[in-house]
């Protein structure tokens, strides 16, 4: 029978993000309540002013913030991927010794380990790529809302 190492999980680490996504959760929740009432405002108010240039540029503003929002949480996740890629390549398994897991993993090496490793490589390229999107289409509503 073959001995598997078993990577435990890190139970203050779990709490901490559990929480973590919760207040993000109800911080959502909230924005997007407060949005959708100030959206109504927005609406009623440039529906009565009748100036198409002020209604663009509020359109404008708002299709470019919409496309920056996700720009810094991919960009951060990217990071975060590649960081993980290259520690697991360091130490030659996945996951590498000082990562915090939520929950206890095999650790994987050999083949194996490196199969994971190229996955979380090509999960930060998305992730890069994606915030690149993001702010291209901010660029583009920007430059077409002018």
């Amino acid at each position: 029978m073959r001995d598997t190492d078993i990577h435990s999980a890190n139970l203050a680490y779990r709490r901490r993000s559990l929480l973590i996504i919760a207040a993000i959760v109800v911080l959502a929740s909230f924005a997007l309540w407060q949005l959708d009432a100030w959206l109504t405002g927005i609406a009623s108010q440039l529906a009565q002013d009748g100036d198409p240039q002020r209604t663009r540029r509020w359109l404008r503003g708002l299709l470019v913030a919409l496309g920056l929002l996700p720009v810094a949480p991919l960009s951060l996740l990217a990071r975060s991927l590649r960081r993980l890629a290259a520690a697991a390549q360091a130490e030659q398994r996945f996951p590498p010794r000082d990562w915090r897991t939520l929950r206890d993993v095999r650790v994987l090496r050999g083949a194996a380990a490196l199969r994971w490793i190229g996955r979380v490589r090509r999960m930060a390229a998305v992730a890069r790529v994606l915030a690149a999107l993001c702010a291209a289409v901010a660029m583009a509503a920007f430059w077409y809302y002018r």
